[in-house]
């Protein structure tokens, strides 16, 4: 199990074997915007179908911690804490896996922001949870804030790489308020 803080500029995280996207690309130039190819053309949904990258996407800017553990380690996260779950992305790694701000994507450069998982090479099956605790304050507008939230992402070493049936447009927002907390009109 792997503890991550991942500060969050630009719209997500991802995990994803910097040496298979390069490959994918057969070089990627330094200043490349890979998130305006991944948006604009079938790359993105490729890359992620190949097991190359998994996204955590649509959410806000902040600071994010991330839980990475195999799927037969006990979970850190009491289950009342967990609020959503989008799952499964396939993953591939032949060389390394890291994590980052999906930020290194608009202006690639190698290594700035990356953090390594200390994951074997292989084939997984990757489901993300998104976690919130909501607490009472008094001081707050609406008497609850958000005290503690963010991802535990879980990995399933599998011998197939799976079929993503993950959703890319799934709302991943943990650090917001639920709507429940705000009073009906």
């Amino acid at each position: 199990m792997q503890q991550f803080e991942i500060n969050v500029d630009f719209n997500g995280i991802i995990i994803f074997d910097p040496e298979r996207l390069q490959h994918y690309y057969s070089g990627i130039e330094a200043g490349t915007n890979l998130y305006r190819k991944f948006t604009t053309t079938e790359d993105g949904d490729e890359v992620v179908k190949q097991g190359i990258l998994v996204p955590i996407m649509g959410i806000n800017d902040s600071t994010y911690p991330v839980i990475v553990r195999m799927a037969d380690e006990e979970s850190l996260i009491p289950d009342d804490l967990i609020v959503l779950s989008n799952s499964a992305f396939p993953l591939h790694v032949k060389g390394r896996a890291v994590i980052a701000d999906m930020e290194v994507l608009m202006d690639w450069d190698v290594e700035p922001g990356w953090q390594d998982i200390a994951i074997s090479p292989g084939l997984y099956s990757v489901a993300i949870n998104g976690f919130r605790k909501v607490v009472e304050d008094n001081a707050a507008v609406y008497g609850y804030v958000v005290a503690k939230y963010g991802f535990e992402v879980v990995l399933t070493p599998t011998k197939e790489l799976p079929e993503c049936t993950g959703s890319l447009t799934k709302d991943m927002q943990v650090n917001a308020l639920p709507r429940e907390y705000f009073p009906s009109p």
